[in-house]
């Protein structure tokens, strides 16, 4: 059977696909093939025939931190839709890999588990969280991570303790050494309290977001990491970038590491967006900042002019 042939068999599998569909950022070029996956079992079976055919191989999340480039992703574009939430015992629960955070942490509160209230602040999955170490307001996936299991680029399922994950601010090991690895579900780990207290907590981190980071418009999370010692927002600011704007694309006034979709923006408005405020904190404070957001795909293809 040729590529062609097995990816067009798998149910459910769409052909050039608008990746912007599957982003809350709004922004993307169409995938080749795009095919939502429901459990391990089935990620599995897509692994293994990618690895056979070799296809290139994409798993995205939400997208809640990740630009999709105009130019789309080529090969096959996955997104783990497992979203189950579930108590593994008295002091860990596990959530698959498509299970958003925000909403994880709302189960917990309810159930009066306490620990997982940051992932109100944390708009994205947790494959996505496991994989960017995300956090918010002071903790993050390192603090609570018990394991996660994964699957090899082939298929092959592996546990991994939290130390095994080699866990920095804002990146793990599956960034580098273990890239193309696809977390299926990872275990955190929760104590009891009372359910009222736990909310307390959420709500009070989710009205702290919303007083200081835009909420309610498409963002694309936070742009650069902090650097030590310092904020990358307070530098953007004090380069007198807040509501810079190009094309669709705008420089948040409320926090300026954050970039806003104000108008159709394109991954293009966004890129030129990032550099201006790169290039003016480097020029300024001679820091060289780090991007946080994840970049996938190609760009749009340059118009040729007539004759050439």
């Amino acid at each position: 059977m040729s590529a062609s042939d097995w990816i067009s068999s798998l149910p459910g599998v769409l052909r050039d696909e608008p990746l912007s569909r599957h982003s809350q950022f709004g922004v993307g070029g169409p995938a080749d093939w795009f095919l939502k996956v429901a459990d391990t079992e089935a990620m599995q079976a897509v692994l293994r025939g990618c690895a056979e055919h070799s296809l290139p191989l994409t798993v995205v999340g939400a997208g809640s931190n990740t630009l999709i480039l105009d130019g789309g992703i080529r090969g096959l574009v996955v997104r783990f839709d497992d979203s189950r939430v579930g108590v593994q015992s008295d002091d860990a629960v596990e959530l698959a890999a498509g299970a958003m955070m925000p909403r994880a942490a709302l189960d917990c509160a309810r159930l009066g588990l306490a620990g997982l209230e940051f992932g109100i602040g944390v708009p994205g999955t947790c494959g996505a969280s496991v994989y960017g170490n995300a956090g918010a307001f002071g903790t993050d996936i390192a603090d609570v991570l018990i394991d996660c299991t994964v699957l090899s680029p082939v298929g092959v399922e592996r546990v991994l303790t939290a130390a095994e994950c080699d866990f920095r601010y804002r990146h793990s090991r599956l960034q580098d050494e273990l890239r193309g690895h696809v977390v299926c579900s990872a275990r955190l780990r929760v104590q009891h309290g009372d359910p009222k207290e736990v909310r307390r907590r959420t709500d009070e981190i989710q009205a702290q977001r919303k007083s200081s980071q835009p909420y309610g418009v498409r963002s694309l999370g936070s742009v650069f990491k902090n650097p030590p010692g310092d904020s990358a927002g307070r530098m953007v600011e004090a380069c007198g970038l807040k509501g810079r704007r190009h094309g669709g694309a705008e420089i948040a006034t409320k926090h300026a590491n954050f970039i806003l979709n104000a108008a159709h923006a394109t991954a293009a408005d966004v890129l030129e967006l990032v550099r201006a405020a790169h290039d003016a904190v480097l020029q300024q404070f001679g820091v060289d900042l780090e991007r946080e957001i994840v970049i996938l795909g190609e760009p749009a293809a340059a118009l040729t002019a007539p004759g050439t």
